[in-house]
């Protein structure tokens, strides 16, 4: 967008009378506009007499699979590189897909801002206008309430306009629109207050409840609208008192129960209506779990009729479509027409039943199959389809019966009901509910870089076979350490380094015997890692150790603590470790203790200790904070967070108690911005759930006014920004997976 603009203003700014001044850092000169127009372009944060311009908000691909967390970050050049426990990268889109029909590729976020549904999509139905209607057990649409259900416009805005209010959450299953009403099929016992059991009729307008009442007295599980009728269908007996074993048909015009009455009996639920043409008539094709009339899928004509129709499934039914003579059938069995094997998805004749010979070997369940334009989408569990990879979803074309190269890939199955797509008016898009997850993902095992400027993922993907747990760039050197014993194939026991800027992963092998590598600094000799382990390249070092960084060979360096090294912090001429150690350097060290740098003897640095685990460091002003689980130091209060001065070690009086929960993390700026992360829900006396600053020059500490869900691991900034990682999955009620980035505070 920004290079756009400037393509735009090039040719103004060169046919322009030129400035009499030629400075270029005279903002009355025209270098200085056009570096300023460049710097715009480009997203220019570096020191210059020129304006800075940060970077428009970016859609940062999200870590999924694994644990789905970043346990560690560093920026190198236009990268942010993650390290973690993950086994793919994709976009934070939340519960609904709004897919591309010929490529499968997800729409934009720039093009179409995501839905970000923070909860299970279930059900979706076009508006008629090029928008749709969504309903699930969400909460939240972009970080805006929206309970359970949200219409996005056609223009991609969401209708605040439209705001239903359920207050007893339900669990919908079908959603179907005619003229000015939405219809909504599922479990349901009350909404807005009024009693509504299982079919709820509300204003497509404003979201309001509408007077129309269908007391159905078990749940409803699929809403057809046909020919100005409303057919339901599900696991009910009766409609307003009146006898509909599992399927009932509305009135629309007249909003009353339809005398219609189907002459078959169903001994179980009905999962999938379809309307298609059977021996040149129209006709009401029903599947589901039953057995009785037919076995799972049977056919009735519009009165009502049983048909003699009967393709004989040998288990469930879940969805069903028609194109011309055909019907295309999915669900959960092995055979069909009594003994024809065809695995959860088969193509039969609308006339007679009979199997079509179209075997597409799909090796799961299939749970939603839907028709446009002669297009069949496939959804559900199978990860094959005529032996190629299709993670999910599928596509038939259905002239040529031929699978399309439509491959969304997404990351989650579709279980029932989920998956029933709605198309745009050209029928160029469709939107598609499911669980929170991604699509269009790539494969990244425990480590992966994003382009700053874009949010996508690089090419570099070397194979982790286990946890990193932090990254630590020096000397244009990539060190991680982890849980991890071998990369890409090649052994390198939880510590490994690359050459950048190529990513050559470098011959050194420090061989850690156990354990895990937790923590990674420098200085300009050599680079420190602690954890838990005991020996490293055949020598004994208990939980700490260094190379050299001239030659990789370890170093005579050895604290020998006697338990985990949790945090390193270089002190110039010492190394400050914490953890949950009680000896180190030779001395009694409890959680806390610096050592020199040549030997890794005892320093009286700091004076005294907490009575808890110290898990992390930062500096500031002559100060080093202390974070950890401890609620003394030297015998005296301090709520999980102290500071010492760095030139005596001596600790201060409390300055901040964190109040009602665990220190996780924390970061500080050079101006003295502390950005705070626990399970805390307050500060000294000010209110703070779980993330706050500190202005550490004045002691004022101010809450995040923005929620987040997960644990904090690590920091980094960039900029104006903060990149925040861990096991986080929501901020703000929007789907952020692994990590996110906020902007930094003004001191």
């Amino acid at each position: 967008m920004r290079i756009q603009l400037f393509i735009l203003f090039l040719p103004i700014f060169f046919f322009c009378k030129p400035a009499d001044l030629s400075n270029g850092c005279d903002p009355k000169s025209k270098s200085y506009l056009l570096g300023s127009i460049l710097r715009f372009a480009t997203s220019d944060i570096s020191p210059s007499c020129l304006p800075a311009f940060s970077p428009l908000d970016v859609d940062y691909w999200g870590v999924f699979g694994g644990s789905a967390t970043v346990n560690s970050m560093e920026i190198y050049g236009n990268e942010l590189i993650l390290g973690g426990s993950f086994t793919a990268l994709g976009p934070n889109v939340g519960s609904s897909y709004h897919l591309d029909t010929n490529s499968g590729k997800i729409i934009s976020n720039f093009e179409c801002p995501f839905l970000k549904l923070n909860d299970i999509a279930k059900a979706v139905v076009s508006d008629g206008s090029g928008g749709y209607y969504i309903a699930g057990n969400f909460t939240y649409a972009r970080g805006f309430q929206f309970q359970n259900v949200v219409h996005m416009l056609p223009n991609c805005k969401l209708d605040f306009n439209f705001r239903p209010n359920p207050i007893t959450p339900p669990n919908i299953y079908s959603m179907a629109i005619f003229g000015d009403k939405l219809y909504i099929g599922g479990v349901i016992s009350s909404w807005d207050g009024n009693t509504r059991n299982n079919f709820v009729v509300l204003n497509r307008y404003s979201g309001a409840l509408d007077s129309m009442v269908m007391d159905v007295n078990s749940a409803v599980e699929k809403l057809l609208v046909y020919n100005q009728k409303l057919y339901i269908a599900g696991q009910f007996a009766t409609v307003n008192g009146f006898g509909r074993d599992r399927i009932a048909r509305i009135d629309l015009l007249t909003s009353s129960l339809d005398s219609w009455v189907a002459s078959s009996t169903q001994n179980s639920t009905i999962r999938a209506l379809a309307i298609g043409s059977i021996s040149g008539a129209p006709a009401l094709i029903v599947g589901g779990a039953f057995t009785t009339p037919r076995n799972y899928a049977f056919a009735l004509d519009l009165n009502g009729t049983l048909l003699a129709w009967n393709p004989n499934f040998n288990g469930i039914v879940d969805a069903i479509a028609t194109s011309g003579s055909k019907i295309y059938v999915g669900g959960s069995f092995t055979t069909v027409n009594g003994g024809t094997a065809r695995s959860n998805f088969a193509v039969v004749d609308s006339n007679t039943g009979t199997e079509l010979g179209l075997n597409y070997g799909v090796n799961g369940n299939v749970h939603q199959v839907i028709e446009n334009n002669g297009q069949i989408y496939l959804f559900g569990s199978f990860t094959s389809v005529l032996g190629e990879t299709r993670n999910y979803a599928a596509s038939i074309d259905a002239n040529t019966n031929i699978m399309r190269e439509w491959n969304p890939n997404f990351f989650n199955q579709f279980s029932y009901p989920s998956a029933a797509a709605a198309f745009s008016l050209d029928g160029s898009r469709m939107m598609i509910p499911g669980s929170v997850s991604t699509v269009n993902y790539v494969n990244r095992s425990n480590i992966a870089s994003v382009y700053l400027d874009s949010g996508l993922p690089s090419n570099w993907s070397p194979s982790i076979d286990n946890e990193v747990s932090v990254l630590h760039i020096k000397r244009n050197f990539l060190f991680l350490g982890g849980s991890f014993t071998s990369i890409s194939g090649q052994s390198r026991p939880r510590l490994a380094a690359f050459r950048l800027p190529t990513y050559e992963l470098l011959s050194f092998n420090p061989n850690v015997n156990s354990g895990v590598v937790t923590n990674l600094i420098s200085d300009e000799t050599n680079f420190y890692f602690g954890g838990t382990f005991t020996n490293v390249n055949g020598s004994t070092r208990n939980n700490v150790a260094a190379f050299s960084l001239d030659s990789f060979n370890l170093t005579s360096w050895n604290p020998n603590a006697n338990n985990q090294v949790s945090a390193l912090f270089d002190l110039n001429d010492s190394i400050l470790l914490g953890g949950l150690f009680t000896n180190a350097g030779g001395s009694i060290s409890t959680y806390i203790r610096a050592v020199n740098k040549t030997d890794g003897t005892a320093l009286n640095i700091p004076t005294t200790f907490p009575n808890a685990d110290v898990s992390g460091f930062a500096s500031y002003n002559g100060k080093i904070y202390v974070g950890g689980t401890f609620t003394t130091v030297g015998g005296f209060s301090n709520q999980n967070l102290a500071s010492f001065q760095k030139d005596t070690g001596v600790f201060e009086t409390n300055r901040f108690q964190l109040n009602g929960g665990a220190f996780y993390n924390m970061f500080v700026t050079n101006d003295g911005l502390m950005v705070l992360h626990g399970g805390f829900s307050s500060i000294n006396s000010t209110t703070a759930q779980g993330t706050a600053f500190i202005n550490l020059n004045t002691n004022q500490v101010t809450p995040w006014k923005v929620s987040q869900t997960g644990v904090t691991f690590h920091q980094k900034q960039y900029g104006k920004y903060l990149f925040i990682a861990g096991n986080i999955t929501e901020r703000g009620y929007e789907p952020f997976s692994g990590y996110h980035r906020i902007d930094l505070p003004k001191l």
